[in-house]
């Protein structure tokens, strides 16, 4: 993978629009279906991290041969968990976690190794 390119964002209601711009500086060669895949995923990630997180949100994006791996970070503790959604709630969100399954090849997360906090990582293929 390329090294990562990182931006910090700051834990508002404009994190989600920022994580897009530097997404776009990232991957604006990308295949558009790529890119619009990792938009979506990426802005989802980061909206969870600030109502479900804590402090600075973090998001880093690394380019292999055959797949972008994208990163969103928090200094919140809890990992994600899917809760159960009906059509009748439409309105209330809870399927984020959801698209993150149709949209990617894989993703989970992980408590920080370096500080207080979780990992949020989303791997979509190249191609």
């Amino acid at each position: 993978m390329e090294p990562a390119a990182a931006v910090t964002l700051p834990s508002s209601v404009h994190a989600p629009a920022q994580a897009r711009r530097h997404l776009q500086d990232v991957g604006g060669a990308w295949p558009e279906r790529v890119l619009d895949a990792a938009l979506l995923v990426v802005s989802e990630a980061v909206t969870n991290a600030l109502r479900h997180g804590s402090g600075a949100i973090e998001l880093c994006v690394a380019v292999g041969d055959e797949q972008i791996r994208l990163e969103v970070s928090d200094e919140g503790g809890g990992l994600p968990r899917r809760r159960p959604t009906s059509d009748d709630d439409l309105g209330e969100g809870g399927r984020g976690l959801y698209l993150l399954d149709a949209l990617t090849t894989g993703w989970g997360s992980e408590p920080r190794a370096d500080r207080p906090g979780k990992i949020v990582w989303m791997e979509i293929p190249r191609s």
